[in-house]
């Protein structure tokens, strides 16, 4: 399953996840804009990505220990929720992939059952990923798709973070999900991907103006180390990656993201917030991205910011509300909202809560956040 629009998913079904106690097929799109208050449960939605990558990471361990357990995984702990199952479809809706994850004593998960379908292939798989018999080839292209889902945080920008670190040369197959390997992976495309490299040069430039260049070469003192310089357009100085202030380097990674070859982008991508730290004008350009790219491959973006809203449709839009303790997600439908997009645009809808998304105060009898 290689990225492109036609690998896409059609529907998902969550049961017992966190906050999410039941989302029946709910429709995904190319482009989906998740919004909703904190707490809502968009992270969330973003996180059962993450899980099911984390299963075929062979990582299941790690991921719960990560996030806090299994009991804090389980939507309101083990002793409301015995598993958590999860179901997609996509191509078309012929093909489908779904897992049912339950608790340990130990508070871990383990993979009770898993199972991918299709017209020509429906084969149940143990815990070990094993396939017997027909149709292996179909199990495979699927589960090479899972691979290529990708969560992506460039969040941290400060000392020492993800971003600001020196890379290891060659760790340039892909963009990593936290960009710590942002020089490496820019390093390859000016060496083989030249007007993918000058896209992203250029896009950068838009959002920041004084910048002339990338200055990526090894380091003298060792050569299979990398660290991402650049060089002003006034000056031949070359200036580290740390004097970029940290809505630029935010932008400069999600435009080398979304800018990636084709070949090389994820089969699904999933950003968390992207518009944090952005000026508006650099909001703007990233929509514009997003819009581009989701012509290869899906992407579902969680966001607070209704000025991002607003430079999409309708019907790209899901709203998270949490209700009783549960997150409930909803499409939006410009034929719904009638004679309000006439006068409004979906930010200023949004922030005058006529489409829900918004805090609100709810009777969880008890129950502790999930």
């Amino acid at each position: 399953m290689t990225a492109g629009a036609s690998n896409s998913i059609d529907w998902i079904t969550v049961e017992g996840f966190r906050s999410i106690a039941q989302v029946e097929r709910l429709p995904l799109k190319s482009i989906n804009i998740l919004i909703g208050a904190n707490g809502s449960g968009k992270s969330n939605l973003i996180g059962v990505f993450a899980l099911l990558r984390a299963l075929r990471l062979k990582r299941l361990d790690e991921y719960v220990e990560r996030s806090g357990g299994a009991d804090r995984n389980l939507h309101y702990g083990s002793k409301v929720t015995k598993e958590i199952f999860i179901e997609i479809s996509f191509g078309g809706g012929e093909e489908f992939h779904e897992a049912h994850f339950a608790p340990t004593d130990a508070d871990r998960l383990f993979l009770r059952s898993e199972a991918i379908g299709g017209p020509a292939a429906n084969r149940v798989l143990d815990e070990h990923h094993r396939v017997d018999g027909v149709r292996k080839d179909f199990v495979d292209t699927v589960q090479e798709g899972l691979d290529r889902w990708r969560v992506y945080h460039f969040h941290d920008t400060g000392r020492g973070g993800a971003l600001l670190r020196t890379a290891q040369l060659h760790d340039n197959r892909f963009l990593r999900e936290d960009g710590e390997n942002l020089a490496a992976f820019l390093y390859y495309l000016k060496q083989r991907e030249q007007t993918s490299y000058n896209r992203i040069r250029k896009t950068f430039q838009l959002v920041a103006p004084f910048f002339e260049d990338f200055v990526l070469e090894p380091q003298a003192l060792n050569e299979q180390m990398i660290r991402l310089e650049w060089r002003h357009c006034r000056s031949d100085a070359h200036f580290d990656i740390s004097a970029l202030s940290d809505g630029s380097l935010r932008f400069l990674a999600l435009t080398t993201l979304l800018l990636q070859p084709v070949k090389l982008l994820p089969s699904i991508l999933l950003l968390d917030e992207p518009e944090l730290g952005l000026h508006p004008y650099a909001v703007t350009v990233l929509c514009s991205l997003v819009r581009s790219v989701a012509a290869e491959t899906q992407v579902i973006l969680a966001t607070q910011s209704p000025f991002l809203v607003d430079h999409f449709e309708p019907e790209d839009i899901i709203v998270a509300n949490r209700v009783e303790g549960r997150s409930e997600f909803n499409k939006l439908s410009a034929e719904k909202l009638g004679d309000w997009l006439e006068d409004y645009s979906l930010g200023d809808l949004w922030s005058k809560n006529e489409l829900g998304g918004r805090p609100a105060h709810e009777n969880t009898h008890g129950h502790r956040d999930s």
